[in-house]
């Protein structure tokens, strides 16, 4: 209950925004323009041009691509 309290939070009052792509498939995009894909096996940081896509897909239409690009670790 907590995670779903402090995940509303960050949607409402800090510019952060989520949409579901997916069964178990959410892309995050933070106030600075950068896309996190989250799904079972874990988060990971994508590049721009993918986290786009994957934002702004219509509903319903899940985008799988054949060479996903995660953007290196800072």
């Amino acid at each position: 209950m907590f995670g779903r309290r402090r995940h509303h939070r960050y949607k409402t009052h800090a510019g952060y925004a989520a949409r579901q792509c997916g069964t178990s498939r959410w892309v995050w995009r933070t106030p600075h323009g950068r896309y996190y894909l989250v799904d079972p096996t874990g988060t990971h940081r994508l590049d721009p041009t993918h986290g786009a896509m994957q934002f702004e897909a219509p509903d319903g239409l899940e985008l799988y691509f054949a060479e996903l690009r995660y953007e290196p670790a800072a």
